[in-house]
């Protein structure tokens, strides 16, 4: 009974809860396929063991800094792992070099004031200054932030792959005509 109080108090009402996201999962099985231990990817990567063992518990989200570093330590691709777009092969060298410009640009060019993508995207008006000035970001609220703009999480983290995701479409493929060409 306590346990479900606890779940209960824990999930976030009226949005995805952040810790079912999964990065979790995808940080788990490269851990496993690496052979590296908790301790050893966090040396490797430069972060802290309390860092990585959080993450893979679902007990917290980090920046997609930390991500892009855990990802180089373990050899795959940043947006793979932060948000699972694209090829768990690396073809970058991940940073968020830029990811505040780019979130500027894509909120003028989307007509946004601040607080008004701040609004769409469900964080504060100063959370998207501080990513624009520089400042990092949670893997959940620059995917909230993509998301409000059109745009992929991986571009506006890292820079890298199409800009623009395109959506899977639902239900079954167009009908082929059988009619001659021509």
């Amino acid at each position: 009974m306590l346990l479900m109080a606890v779940l209960r108090d824990s999930v976030v009402r009226g949005q995805k809860n952040p810790l079912h996201y999964a990065l979790p999962l995808r940080l788990k099985q490269e851990l496993r396929l690496s052979g590296l231990t908790r301790t050893g990817l966090a040396q490797r990567a430069g972060i802290s063991h309390p860092v990585v063992s959080a993450l893979e518990a679902r007990k917290s989200l980090t920046t997609v800094g930390i991500v892009a570093q855990l990802a180089s330590a373990l050899g795959v691709s940043a947006s793979w792992l932060s948000f699972g777009i694209g090829d768990r092969s690396p073809m970058e060298n991940a940073s968020c070099d830029g990811m505040g410009e780019r979130l500027k640009a894509m909120r003028t060019l989307r007509g946004h004031t601040r607080t008004a993508l701040a609004r769409l995207a469900q964080v504060s008006p100063g959370t998207v200054s501080h990513i624009e000035e520089g400042g990092q970001a949670k893997v959940n609220t620059l995917e909230s932030l993509a998301q409000a703009l059109g745009v992929s999480p991986g571009w506006l983290a890292f820079g890298v792959g199409p800009q623009v995701l395109c959506a899977p479409r639902r239900g079954r493929p167009p009908a082929q005509s059988s009619a001659p060409v021509g």
